[in-house]
């Protein structure tokens, strides 16, 4: 099977989980859990996990000391600080809205890409940023017409944006050298030490009075294994064989997830401008994903290669 369909598989995958995270973070919240407990929780067993499993098969890069500081960048983006947004935000806004404003990421990361490293802005990346926008924008609109958001939420949401950008830039140079397993446990790594010490400053008496149930123990287990492992795994697998700026495109499809299970769950109900709205996110999507100069080239191949058939086939059928 072809390399670039595996990519396309294996983002499908991330975006599943990722979708389905804000579920799982949410109803930790509503249970009394507080962000760091969950980040903490979630990255320390993925962290451990992912280091014991392919440590132990032997899968694991080697990192050079060079490159120490391009994986502390990418601990401190991504889970440090996009976690410390997106958990906090979610203190405020449904599921469904923090998932919308996160898939934004795609807006800006084509852009950073190539103020960064001059990787091309094609019209159609453009386009299809432009049309998920508008897609988003329907789907945050009230039966009302009316906006009404908490302002915070909102801004600890763009808080993980911005950041997720800076980790898409730091990730273009560190796909470059290392596989998808290594990057995504030693960022996991980084991310737990960061975390740990604000646990036990901050949040261990409350962790203490915490009631653990099936309820609770499983989404902080499918935050860790599916989407702080898998997902990450996916996604770090996908930028290599496609780009970062059409991989990113692919977070539009993160609400489309969330809003699905949310209504399935019953947590939420599905309007007819959030049907509109994941319809042109998805027009959206596949748009930035096809690219029309290649597609010309090899039409006008295949034409070319037909005429000069239809020219030489004549002369051996006179033969």
């Amino acid at each position: 099977m072809n390399q670039k369909i595996y990519a396309y598989i294996a983002i499908f995958f991330s975006m599943l989980f990722w979708g389905m995270s804000f579920i799982w973070t949410k109803d930790l919240l509503i249970a009394g859990f507080t962000p760091i407990i969950i980040i903490t929780l979630r990255v320390f067993i993925s962290a451990t996990l992912l280091f014991t499993v392919f440590k132990l098969a032997g899968k694991l890069d080697k990192i050079d000391k060079k490159d120490y500081k391009l994986f502390l960048m990418l601990g401190f983006f991504e889970p440090f600080l996009y976690f410390f947004g997106e958990n906090w935000g979610l203190q405020y806004l449904d599921a469904s809205l923090g998932s919308i404003i996160i898939s934004t990421i795609p807006v800006f990361v084509p852009f950073l890409m190539y103020f960064f490293h001059k990787e091309a802005l094609r019209w159609q990346i453009i386009l299809g940023v432009f049309l998920t926008i508008i897609g988003l924008g329907i789907m945050t609109i009230s039966p009302n017409l009316t906006f009404d958001v908490s302002g915070k939420g909102v801004a600890l949401m763009f808080l993980a944006v911005f950041s997720a950008c800076g980790y898409s830039v730091v990730l273009f140079k560190v796909i470059q050298k290392y596989e998808a397993i290594t990057i995504t446990t030693t960022q996991n790594i980084i991310g737990a030490i960061y975390y740990i010490p604000l646990f036990f400053i901050f949040e261990f008496k409350t962790f203490k009075t915490l009631t653990f149930s099936f309820e609770t123990i499983y989404p902080i287990f499918a935050l860790a294994i599916l989407c702080s492992s898998i997902a990450f795994i996916c996604y770090s697998y996908s930028a290599k064989r496609l780009s970062i700026s059409k991989t990113t495109v692919f977070t539009n499809a993160v609400p489309i997830v969330t809003i699905i299970f949310v209504v399935l769950l019953g947590k939420e109900s599905l309007t007819t401008s959030k049907v509109l709205g994941m319809l042109i996110v998805i027009v959206g999507v596949f748009l930035s994903q096809i690219d029309f100069k290649k597609r010309i080239i090899k039409r006008r191949y295949y034409a070319s290669k037909s005429r000069v058939s239809a020219k030489v086939l004549p002369g051996i059928q006179g033969k």
